[in-house]
């Protein structure tokens, strides 16, 4: 038996993954989504948890992942791209936000699986989808470059901690997404490069969430084989 987890299931990406991961060829044992919204079409054999990682309640979320689990994957995807301003004009108290979906939510799920699976015997591989925000600034994204980067070193750090955790940060590039179309629709002001991005969708520059959501179970497949 393995399990896998996958937050921001509704969406995007994680909607994307979600129609993957369902399908009967993937032997994956127990299935986990998690999203803020429900979900339009879910399947009685998997379970699914509505719950807002942005929310202080939301860090309390259950798993209680299958006892019999030898590999568990989790999927970390939920994220937000807002707040979305220059660093100068925005109060610090408007990142929290940012900082509980993108950072603290997932890794108090990732804490509570990586005592989960070390009771059990198990071996836990967090798939951090990661940005190249989290790398290097960018003008107006001070809430996503500081959330994104934290999560990286809180998933590097709790893998150094526990030899049966192991962390793959996973870019996949600009996506067609509502995130990116929100992206576009932001002013100048606020985020000076805007005309790069409007540029990706000019140019069919931007990869389909589904592309990247099959790049994902190929990893995904290669674990637990």
């Amino acid at each position: 038996m393995n399990s896998i987890i996958l937050t921001g299931a509704s969406r995007g990406l994680g909607h994307e993954l979600h129609k993957l991961l369902v399908l009967d060829d993937l032997p994956l044992g127990q299935r986990v989504f998690i999203s803020r919204r429900p979900l339009a079409e879910t399947h009685v054999n998997h379970r699914y948890i509505q719950a807002d990682l942005g929310r202080k309640d939301g860090l309390n979320t259950s798993l209680d992942i299958a006892p019999d689990s030898k590999v568990v994957v989790f999927i970390n995807n939920a994220g937000t791209i807002e707040p979305i301003g220059k660093a100068v004009d925005m109060p610090t108290l408007n990142i929290e936000n940012a900082l509980r979906v993108n950072c603290l939510g997932p890794l108090s799920l990732a804490q509570q699986l990586a005592v989960e699976t070390r009771e059990i015997g198990a071996r836990l591989f967090i798939l951090n989808v990661s940005s190249g925000a989290a790398r290097r600034p960018i003008k107006g994204w001070m809430a996503y470059c500081v959330s994104k980067a934290a999560a990286v070193m809180a998933f590097d750090v709790l893998a150094a901690e526990n030899d049966h955790v192991e962390v793959q940060h996973f870019d996949p590039g600009v996506m067609d997404t509502d995130m990116q179309n929100h992206i576009r629709q932001q002013t100048a002001d606020v985020m000076p490069d805007v005309e790069l991005f409007r540029g990706f969708k000019t140019d069919q520059a931007l990869k389909s969430p589904r592309e990247v959501a099959e790049e994902i179970v190929s990893i995904v497949r290669d674990v637990i084989r």
